[in-house]
């Protein structure tokens, strides 16, 4: 008898797009099987999958938005969130199905009562447990090639830039002026683009921060211990929805290295008027 062949070609099959393009495809429980069988970790797999031209069928409706060299560019970036609330849970969730390689969830709390309005992985099951132990388990539900590394800490001390080395992009998604502040210093130390969002009532803005830029402080400097607008407001779960979606997108083109024009910008929105507005910083 032949041994099994053990290949991820063995596996793959032709898929076609919506233009009658054909694509060679793997599906999930092919690549879970492979990894156990060769001892290989799970990103790898999926990685290696890509390196030769088959698309993990999960992926194929990215197409061809994201193409395959980009989604292989996507598997290799890793990315950290820092705050796993309102904004942070629909980035952490949308970066998850993108197919980011790796992402670092930042948050001390745990979910209670008043998080069920918006965030996206709080329910009557979570409620009391670790916002960043939850996500971990229900990204690896959603995505297995994602690795997540999950710190019940706060970011509270411009010298906690080591936790940040290995990462590509930092997105902030707190919710006070002070917290903010110190985050941005650390994106300034590590050299790395802040992806800035921020929500209040149904409005909320989105803005790329570059290390030689002081745009955070121009923004919240003399208010560290303000009382956030999004605590006077309220947060209603349409427009941390949106302005993820917006912080999601920015962290998309930094990565991909599109876009990079509007970098300067901050993107207001109000959802309750409705507007969009572009300001030059």
């Amino acid at each position: 008898m032949m041994p099994k062949d053990h290949s991820l070609e063995s596996r793959a099959r032709i898929e076609k797009d919506s233009q009658g393009k054909s694509h060679r495809v793997i599906c999930d429980p092919d690549l879970l099987e492979l990894a156990d069988i060769l001892n290989t970790p799970v990103h790898q797999m999926y990685l290696k999958s890509m390196e030769k031209g088959i698309l993990p069928l999960r992926y194929f409706r990215n197409m061809p938005s994201i193409t395959l060299k980009q989604q292989i560019i996507l598997q290799r970036s890793q990315v950290a969130v820092v705050g796993a609330g309102g904004l942070g849970g629909h980035v952490i969730e949308g970066l998850c199905r993108l197919g980011i390689g790796a992402l670092h969830i930042f948050d001390p709390d745990s979910f209670d009562e008043t998080n069920l309005n918006r965030q996206v992985f709080t329910d009557q099951n979570t409620l009391g447990n670790a916002k960043v132990e939850v996500m971990q388990e229900c990204c690896r539900l959603i995505n297995p090639a994602v690795q997540i590394t999950a710190h019940r800490i706060a970011v509270k001390d411009p010298n906690q830039d080591a936790l940040f080395v290995d990462v590509q992009v930092i997105v902030d998604g707190l919710d006070t002026p002070g917290d903010r502040l110190i985050l941005a210093a650390i994106a300034r130390k590590c050299r790395l683009p802040l992806v800035h969002g921020a929500v209040a009532g149904f409005a909320g803005r989105v803005m790329i921060i570059q290390p030689s830029d002081n745009s955070m402080e121009m923004l919240y400097s003399g208010k560290e211990s303000a009382c956030s607008s999004e605590h006077l407001l309220g947060t209603p779960v349409l427009s941390p929805a949106l302005i993820a979606s917006f912080q999601t997108m920015a962290v998309l083109n930094i990565l991909l290295g599109k876009n990079q024009a509007g970098e300067s910008r901050m993107i207001y929105v109000d959802l309750e008027t409705p507007s969009l507005d572009l300001f030059e910083l």
